[in-house]
């Protein structure tokens, strides 16, 4: 694997110290204050991790006082640090549970999850990795519940794939559909395990605005609720979606809104666009994908989802994944940076999660299976 500059702030860098943390610094003795100081760890300054933390108050007291004393008052700067962080997440996210219980069970969830993405910082701060994560929404959730999102459905019976194969001889270096303002904004898919929905559809706004030059917000909720041959938020897969669309047409999602849940099927014909498709297909291999994407147009495919990626925030995410393709996304553009390929991928976890609901992905190594499951549609 390909490693690159640090993604981000400069190394050693953490968050500002919280208030709750000045007072217990305060409250500390003074010698043990003057040699946090000498240590460059005073609360003007900004602390890291409380392991760094931990080991320094045992270095400073070693000799002095006893270790158990040291050991006391770092947990306590812990505590207090984690204590503040949680609130302020709690805050920013809306978090209220209902019982001392649930909270528990969260708060270690939430706790599990911060140790994962700080560790895996510093490795990006040491140029370890190529990409960095962030505490978003999801950080209280289970990995059960996580995982329940990531409903691809991949057919036992092998769609028909696309006939024709694009050059990839004269493609532009750079591609982002962004720029053509022909991608509309970021959803979120809620506890629903629509994600294949929102592929389809969110490739469908794209290559109808190509099209057109018009740019619609298109219905997910009518695929969840009317296309039989997918299961609503029990998962499904995009080719289908484009042969339900391609039947049927689809509803302005301001004439039919997300509802995170399967309903009734509501379409209405009189209100529905036409699309005239000339076909619908799958395809594979990257470098059919980005002659695609470049040639007509934004592309679905399965991407196989693991821990990290709930919590991707910036950089081109490069990772192992040990499971099947289990998410769907949309490639809406590619390009290359220090050397290294990547994809620009839409995502339909809202705008906390990655750049505001976009991201990066290695190209042109089957990174989590992105390069074998791709599906999309030609419009008339």
């Amino acid at each position: 694997m390909k490693h690159r500059r640090p993604v981000g702030g400069a190394s050693g860098e953490g968050p500002p110290v919280p208030a709750q943390l000045l007072s217990a610094y305060k409250a500390a003795p003074s010698r043990l204050r003057g040699s946090l100081r000498e240590e460059r760890w005073a609360p003007e300054q900004q602390i890291g991790l409380y392991p760094e933390l931990s080991r320094g108050v045992s270095r400073m007291w070693t000799g002095t006082l006893p270790a158990l004393l040291a050991s006391l008052l770092t947990s306590a700067l812990a505590s207090r640090f984690l204590d503040a962080k949680w609130e302020a997440w709690k805050t920013k996210y809306g978090r209220a549970y209902t019982t001392p219980e649930e909270e528990l069970v969260r708060r270690e969830r939430w706790q599990t999850n911060w140790k994962m993405v700080v560790d895996h910082n510093k490795q990006a701060d040491l140029a370890n990795r190529t990409y960095r994560m962030a505490l978003n929404h999801f950080a209280d959730r289970t990995r059960s519940e996580l995982e329940s999102m990531s409903c691809l459905k991949i057919p036992t019976i092998k769609p028909k794939s696309v006939s024709k194969r694009w050059s990839a001889h004269t493609l532009p270096a750079h591609v982002d559909w962004r720029d053509e303002n022909c991608v509309t904004s970021v959803k979120d898919q809620g506890n629903c395990g629509s994600c294949w929905a929102f592929a389809a559809v969110g490739a469908l706004e794209s290559r109808y605005c190509i099209k057109t030059q018009e740019l619609i917000e298109m219905s997910e909720q009518e695929l969840v609720d009317c296309d039989g041959t997918d299961d609503g938020c029990c998962g499904g897969f995009p080719y289908f979606a484009f042969r339900y669309l391609s039947d049927h047409g689809i509803m302005a999602a301001s004439d039919y809104k997300y509802k995170a849940r399967l309903g009734e099927c509501r379409l209405k014909n009189n209100k529905a666009i036409a699309m005239n498709m000339s076909k619908f297909y799958a395809m594979d291999g990257e470098e059919n994908m980005a002659a695609a994407v470049a040639t007509d147009g934004p592309v679905t495919v399965g991407f196989a989802v693991t821990m990290n990626f709930f919590f991707y925030s910036e950089g081109i995410y490069d990772d192992e994944c040990d499971v099947p393709p289990n998410h769907a996304i949309i490639l809406i553009g590619y390009g290359t940076e220090d050397h290294e390929d990547y994809w620009i991928i839409k995502n339909s976890w809202g705008v906390d999660w990655g750049e505001e609901g976009f991201g990066k992905i290695r190209r042109n190594a089957n990174v989590c299976t992105i390069g074998q499951i791709g599906s999309s549609m030609d419009l008339l």
